[in-house]
């Protein structure tokens, strides 16, 4: 089975670092790159299309990183990393930001192959979730089936048994009428 491309979407409003950012995953992290520039954008993309991973501008022109990192929580059952790009957050904002769900938080000016890495390890940890509850619900839909078809087994079981108890009486019955034929 061949492996499944990852998912990014980069949520920048600054053209060049969202440029980039775009060329650095799909080189380095073989990725298929969708590129927004406001939170807006983000919700419509993300509620056509789920990615894997979010790279979020802290500073968004249209709304806030942190309550847009809330909304996408929202979206999806499994806990799809989010990762948040900042020039100067405060330990608060980073304490609520991980409250939030966020993954990681990266102060701008960052080492691209430390972001690139982490970004890496994040997409490999929600591939593994990923692959897990697909297999969770795969042993799910196997027991239903299992459990079915031995209800049916036991109801089927349970009428032959019936059938050879009714062809039983019917026959001790024969039997003794026969016997009582001949005794007299």
């Amino acid at each position: 089975m061949a492996k499944r491309k990852p998912k990014i979407l980069l949520v920048e409003p600054d053209a060049g670092l969202l440029e980039l950012l775009a060329s650095a995953f799909s080189r380095h992290v073989a990725a298929q790159v969708t590129c927004v520039n406001g939170a807006s954008c983000c919700l419509d993309v993300e509620v056509g299309d789920p990615h894997d991973l979010v790279v979020v501008e802290w500073d968004l022109p249209d709304g806030s990183a942190l309550d847009l990192a809330e909304q996408l929580a929202t979206f999806s059952t499994r806990e799809r990393p989010v990762v948040l790009l900042a020039h100067r957050p405060t330990s608060r904002q980073i304490i609520r930001a991980m409250r939030l769900g966020v993954r990681d938080v990266f102060c701008k000016p960052f080492p691209l192959p430390r972001f690139l890495a982490r970004c890496r390890q994040l997409l490999g940890e929600y591939d593994a979730r990923r692959r897990h509850c697909a297999k969770y619900t795969r042993v799910r839909e196997l027991l239903r089936y299992v459990i079915r078809e031995r209800r049916e087994l036991n109801r089927r079981t349970e009428f032959v048994c019936r059938d050879l108890v009714g062809a039983h009486r019917r026959l001790v019955h024969r039997v003794l009428a026969v016997e009582g034929l001949q005794g007299n």
